[in-house]
């Protein structure tokens, strides 16, 4: 099964091989880990990866491990990132939405603006994402309706290119992991650390065992996410809360869980 949506991800980038103006997103994660080593071997070095950079909120092993996995593809990795700091954003706008993309200003901002502004004075005819219909039930959904072998139907142009591919948006979580390992490909360690790439540390759709490993392994990230969340308990109680409450409410319970017990965080560093 695995070798022939390798081969299916493979026929989906030969189409494009000889175009010029195409780039690879590359945030340091397992899937597009996938996608960089199977462009490169159909495209080798006839394109380059861009990198984005969540401000104030990705990990610095992230980048060091996507610089080096870049270097030894030989490729030219883009460094993009906007230029405000995601927790001071969290604190004026609230958490962003989990289920509606048009309410997530964290990949509006941090994403969608660091690319639009690159393509403003750079020819980005095509990219290509790892997102995969094995992410999750909404995800699936999503692609079922506007991806089309591979290819997503309307996509921002002006943001994301003439085209926009998604070669592996059939595969599952499993067939990722096994390509990896097939392949030798190096993982970033901080999947062994916290159970994610970093290139985010505090996601609106993280589970309670990645917020408890960012609040043990990154204590940094965990501090400044509890100041912001305090600041937004404070509007709640004076009715002021912005952004999405379901998501507030969930980040509220590990707040009452897990920072209400001083003991529990004396290791942290204010």
């Amino acid at each position: 099964m695995l070798k022939s949506k390798i081969k299916k991800a493979m026929e989906i980038l030969e189409k494009y091989k000889n175009w010029n103006g195409k780039y690879v997103s590359f945030s340091g994660g397992k899937d597009s880990l996938v996608v960089l080593d199977l462009a490169y071997r159909v495209w080798k070095d006839n394109f380059k990866v861009i990198y984005i950079e969540i401000t104030g909120n990705t990990h610095p092993k992230c980048y060091k491990y996507v610089r080096k996995t870049v270097d030894e593809y030989g490729l030219e990795l883009i460094h993009l990132k906007y230029d405000r700091d995601f927790f001071d954003i969290l604190k004026e706008l609230g958490y962003p939405s989990v289920l509606w993309a048009g309410s997530r200003w964290c990949l509006h901002r941090f994403k969608d603006e660091p690319i639009r502004q690159f393509s403003k004075n750079n020819t980005v005819n095509l990219t290509v994402s790892g997102i995969k219909q094995g992410d999750s039930n909404r995800r699936r959904t999503w692609i079922e309706k506007n991806v089309v072998n591979g290819r997503v139907i309307n996509p921002r142009k002006k943001v994301y290119g003439k085209v926009q591919l998604y070669p592996i948006y059939n595969w599952e979580r499993e067939d990722v992991w096994n390509y990896i390992k097939q392949n030798n490909l190096p993982l970033n360690p901080l999947y062994k650390e916290i159970d994610r790439a970093g290139n985010c540390i505090i996601c609106p759709a993280m589970k309670e065992h990645e917020f408890l490993a960012v609040m043990h392994k990154c204590p940094e990230f965990f501090c400044k996410w509890k100041k912001a969340h305090e600041k937004l308990r404070r509007d709640f109680a004076e009715g002021k809360l912005r952004g999405m409450r379901v998501t507030f409410y969930q980040f509220d319970k590990w707040y009452k869980l897990y920072c209400k017990n001083e003991t529990l965080l004396s290791f942290l560093v204010y």
